[in-house]
């Protein structure tokens, strides 16, 4: 049976992380697997066949791509779309969200699409029931798996230029935090010669933030990346990862740092609280603030045992969240 993975973008989620360790491990397993998403959404060295469709594409457009594809089953990660073009084309689909997920439009027929779909995989922990009539009789629950980095590039890639290396990832826009990220960075590289921090990112203050490393003379030690270079090989050379953002995003990329055995700076904001223990696996500050920014890092950065400590239990998150368990929920029946 051929599955398309279809990898659906939302600002506060992406299906981009699982949905190609998803397609990866289909493969691996022998299933015919092409990973589908919007155009210069999909990574490029991710080593599976693709589809692109425009983010204008329209259910019907990309039902005649799926029937060209000689798709059998659809395997949607937040796209309704992706799960509307499949019940055109009249074939069986599996959808997957953060549970309590809104969309950024209103999709009218939701119910409709999710009462259809063989099996609806929501993403969210709680004591409480899975409320199967808002869902779907077939609606399962699982935590927010982790994507344990296996297989990885031990040269330090180019852009780390000195010995310590501190990884930030995000949007480059006001709620991403990383206005607050340079002006501690400002404070603490002078009496940190020996570190280096790499910013991974695209965003409308890309130009402000480049302006701002010029003029406070930290272009030795500080890099602006694109958001689609090798994070993984980035996480596994790293010593520090630091999550400075204003509003709950990169949660995926704050999970990935942690199962890639890094200690972590985040802020307080919601979701990022409840990956990281403080003082335990990470140091968690007040979102915006400076002072608890540079406090923390300089924390970090000076005490080697505490990093060794921190990265230790932030490991342990492949326990909490095993991969296995999610990908399992997708196996062909």
């Amino acid at each position: 049976m051929k599955n398309i993975v279809f990898v659906g973008y939302h600002k506060q989620f992406s299906g981009l992380r699982l949905g190609v360790r998803l397609a990866k491990e289909m493969a691996e397993k022998g299933r015919e697997v092409v990973l589908a998403g919007l155009k210069g959404k999909l990574p490029k060295n991710s080593g599976l066949k693709t589809l692109e469709f425009a983010a204008a594409a329209k259910p019907k457009s990309m039902a005649d791509a799926f029937k060209k594809e000689g798709a059998e089953k659809i395997i949607s990660l937040v796209s309704l779309p992706a799960c509307e073009a499949a019940a055109l084309a009249g074939m069986p689909y599996v959808y997957c969200e953060p549970e309590n997920f809104k969309e950024e439009k209103a999709v009218k027929n939701k119910k409709a699409l999710l009462k259809k779909a063989e099996k609806v995989v929501l993403i969210g922990k709680g004591d409480k029931p899975l409320d199967k009539k808002m869902y779907s009789s077939n609606a399962v629950r699982i935590e927010n798996p982790a994507v344990w980095v296996e297989h990885y590039n031990y040269n330090k890639p180019a852009c780390f230029k000195k010995e310590n290396n501190i990884v930030a990832v995000g949007k480059l826009a006001k709620s991403g935090g990383f206005d607050v990220l340079l002006k501690t960075w400002a404070r603490l590289a002078p009496a940190h010669t020996s570190w280096h921090l790499t910013i991974v990112g695209d965003g409308v203050n890309k130009a402000a933030l480049k302006k701002f490393i010029a003029k406070n003379h930290l272009a030795e030690s500080t890099e602006i990346i694109p958001a689609d270079s090798d994070l993984y090989s980035l996480l596994r050379n790293a010593d520090i990862y630091v999550s400075p953002a204003r509003e709950p995003e990169g949660l995926d990329e704050l999970l990935d740092a942690m199962a890639s055995k890094l200690p972590v700076v985040a802020t307080d904001v919601p979701g990022a609280d409840e990956l990281v223990a403080n003082a335990v696996s990470g140091l968690l500050v007040n979102a915006g603030e400076e002072e608890p920014l540079t406090v923390a890092l300089d924390e970090l950065m000076v005490n080697w045992g505490k990093r060794v400590g921190m990265a230790i239990e932030a490991s342990r998150m492949k326990e909490r969240f095993p991969f296995e368990a999610f990908a399992a929920l997708f196996e062909e029946k």
